[in-house]
């Protein structure tokens, strides 16, 4: 019997396969980078703590016979850094890659398999970090032009400007942290920006509540939320506790003290995300847009362009690159360069490639400082399926 969401190949397929993945291995080893084999089976809350929310809610998670929580990993990445904590020579330069399957679980409906295959490579402890990101767009673009596939879109991103455009504002310290920790969610950073703005409608009895209730300490504040909900009817939904409930009252009671979100900076929100196009121009927009608001991204955005740069001297057809200020990939760990590789063949259900750089991830995986790290990665099915091999 055949299990809904997972792969099916015939013999035809698997030879295609095979035959790619060699061609991608080629061009990996061609370049130093050491293949390794990440182990399937993972403690579930490294994931469950580091990967984004879309990434969380689709782990496989079960408990073994001794009682700990294992999942099958849905990335390699972390599997891949986890590795190279545990070899010799942790925290110095290494250049790893990988070929296996990943899982999943899919929503009904929805037209992805729940077991994928990934190839990839890690690129880390390398302290030129622009040099490093040049480094791993091209080889990742040489993997996917080994195969044949020439004709597909590149879109780039840079989270670390949106960060460093965070640090130059007059905001509380707590309205910091969670608008990065929201752009990973675009609705929710929206959302979160109406909230503070005061664009979002609330009403003045929702005010008045949330004043009540921050002039509470935390038991009492806790003993009224539970009042609250008991006296409505509603139960906590979603996995949320009364704690986790009180807490997030609490934040929205701290924000109506500290008053609303200027106009002037939502405005500067908008231009910001509207930044688009080719490298040049998008540099060009960068640097109009912060002189106007007399705000200091020039280490940000030299940055930017010298990897721009960098990547123009590997090769890259910096011409096709397309950067969107708002572009952002589904996992929470990046801090800098993201990318995206689409093709341009119909029928293809997402990315044939992507990754970015993650530089806070492996002290967070133990690591006793922050490495230098980028990845990058690719789906060969659907790599096979752009390439019209499938």
């Amino acid at each position: 019997m055949r299990i809904p969401g997972m792969p099916d190949y015939d013999a035809a397929a698997l030879a295609k396969l095979r035959a790619q993945d060699a061609e991608i291995a080629a061009v990996f080893d061609a370049h130093g980078y050491d293949f390794i084999e990440p182990p399937i089976l993972e403690p579930a809350d490294v994931f469950l703590e580091q990967s984004g929310e879309d990434i969380r809610r689709r782990i496989y998670a079960f408990n073994d016979a001794s009682g700990q929580e294992l999942c099958l990993r849905p990335e390699l990445t972390i599997p891949a850094c986890r590795m190279y904590l545990r070899g010799a020579g942790a925290g110095g330069p290494a250049r790893l890659s990988y070929n296996g399957p990943a899982f999943r679980f899919q929503p009904p409906g929805r037209d992805r398999p729940c077991q994928f295959l990934q190839a990839g490579v890690e690129c880390l402890g390398i302290d030129d970090k622009e040099a490093a990101d040049a480094e791993v767009l091209a080889v990742t673009l040489a993997a996917v032009q080994a195969t044949g596939l020439s004709e597909y879109a590149i879109e780039i991103g840079d989270v670390g400007l949106f960060f460093g455009l965070i640090d130059q504002l007059q905001l509380p310290e707590r309205w910091r942290l969670r608008l990065k920790h929201q752009f990973w969610r675009p609705g929710q950073l929206q959302d979160l920006i109406n909230r503070l703005s005061g664009a979002d409608g609330a009403g003045a009895d929702r005010t008045a509540f949330l004043a009540a209730l921050g002039a509470l300490d935390g038991e009492q504040a806790k003993a009224a939320v539970e009042d609250v909900l008991q006296m409505a009817g509603i139960a906590p939904a979603g996995g949320r506790t009364i704690d986790e409930i009180t807490v997030r009252f609490l934040e929205q009671a701290a924000d109506a003290r500290s008053g609303a979100l200027s106009q002037e900076i939502v405005a500067l929100f908008d231009a910001f995300f509207d930044i688009s196009g080719g490298c040049a121009g998008a540099i060009a927009g960068l640097r109009d847009l912060t002189r106007q608001a007399g705000i200091a991204l020039d280490a940000e955005i030299a940055r930017f362009e010298r990897r721009c740069d960098l990547a123009d001297k590997r090769g890259v057809p910096v011409d096709q690159l397309r950067f969107a200020a708002r572009f952002e990939r589904g996992l929470q760990y990046y801090t800098g360069f993201v990318f995206e590789l689409r093709a341009q063949a119909e029928g293809v259900p997402g990315p044939i490639a992507g990754g970015g750089r993650y530089d806070r991830l492996l002290a967070q995986l133990g690591a006793d400082k922050e490495i230098p790290a980028i990845g990058g990665a690719i789906r060969t099915e659907w790599l096979l399926l752009a390439r019209g091999e499938a």
